[in-house]
């Protein structure tokens, strides 16, 4: 089958939209408007490369690389997250979505700097993507923790902490990420938390400031729904002098799940945790349900090794989340 392709605007912007919806349906995850700005345009790492195809004056495929910004040694390495693709119901089966990311791909390699690809498919699109010349990565580090805590306000309570986020200004805030010196992480600024969590439409997130006795953390975080629970999912934090351990950490998770009233917390400990405080804080395994990484080398081969191992990597959950 012939069709057009070519890089989207801001003006395809509408047709985009009606794909997702005739694509996924209105209840079935298609993006709005301000969803799509924040991800793909206003994103701090840069705009997303978007490719279209055009059945005449018809949108028929969409495919869509997010910008990311992990770093290395204090250096940068950009990368694109494989996120968005939609193909019209009446053209499916005709290896549109092949066609495009290979498409989109070769541009990378030939407009991008050093760079590589990476997202967390399912189980029914892995197969694909390995065929495209993906590998796996791995699962990161994902753990539960249980809390001696419950209440069934524990969305209203949620509400107060939305509050306290997006009043935080972060042009001023006395807070720093932790060094992860040596591993792979994302390139964190108070800019990247500004977007990530204060600026992003349609999901929730809260911030927690939990004053330990020898440094204070702030935490982003969300809930999310467990049948007769929530769960406190802990998507980042920040230090008041930049050094993470684990004792003002857990001591800060628990703090928030009990006036949250949230029975299980889930987190990546990016610090050692001792046999005692996994024990005294009830700390378990998760990784198996966590997202698998795949990684896809563009145009720079050496960066693909140095890359290639997850134990290199220190990950947060808002680093991996699906949006």
């Amino acid at each position: 089958m012939e069709y057009e392709v070519r890089a989207a605007t801001e003006q395809d912007l509408p047709a985009i939209l009606d794909l997702f919806e005739l694509s996924l349906g209105s209840d079935g995850g298609a993006p709005v408007e301000t969803f799509w700005r924040w991800k793909h345009i206003d994103n701090p790492f840069g705009r997303s490369p978007v490719l279209l195809a055009f059945d005449k004056d018809k949108l028929i495929g969409l495919r869509a690389f997010m910008r990311w910004r992990w770093e290395l040694n204090s250096k940068n390495i950009p990368a694109f997250r494989a996120v968005d693709t939609a193909t019209h119901p009446d053209y499916r089966g005709k290896g549109i979505f092949s066609k495009l990311t290979k498409a989109l791909i070769q541009e990378l390699k030939q407009t991008e700097p050093s760079c590589f690809i990476y997202n967390t498919p399912n189980t029914q699109s892995k197969p694909g993507y390995l065929k495209m010349g993906w590998k796996v990565l791995g699962k990161p580090n994902v753990v539960g923790s249980i809390a001696l805590a419950f209440s069934r306000k524990a969305l209203e309570r949620f509400e107060k902490y939305r509050g306290s986020l997006q009043k935080v200004d972060f042009d001023n805030l006395p807070f720093k990420p932790a060094s992860s010196q040596g591993l792979v992480h994302t390139h964190h600024t108070l800019a990247y938390f500004r977007w990530r969590y204060q600026l992003i439409p349609e999901i929730p997130y809260g911030s927690y400031v939990y004053e330990g006795k020898e440094r204070a953390i702030m935490l982003f975080f969300h809930l999310k729904m467990r049948g007769r629970f929530y769960e406190l999912r802990i998507c980042d934090e920040i230090w008041s002098d930049g050094v993470a351990e684990s004792a003002t950490a857990l001591k800060a998770y628990h703090s928030l799940a009990r006036k949250l009233g949230t029975p299980v917390i889930s987190f990546i400990p990016n610090y050692k945790m001792n046999f005692v405080q996994t024990v005294a804080y009830r700390v378990f395994s998760l990784k198996k349900y966590a997202p698998e990484i795949t990684i896809r080398e563009v145009n720079d081969a050496e960066l693909i090794t140095r890359v290639e191992d997850a134990n290199n990597w220190s990950f947060n959950l808002g680093d991996l989340e699906l949006f």
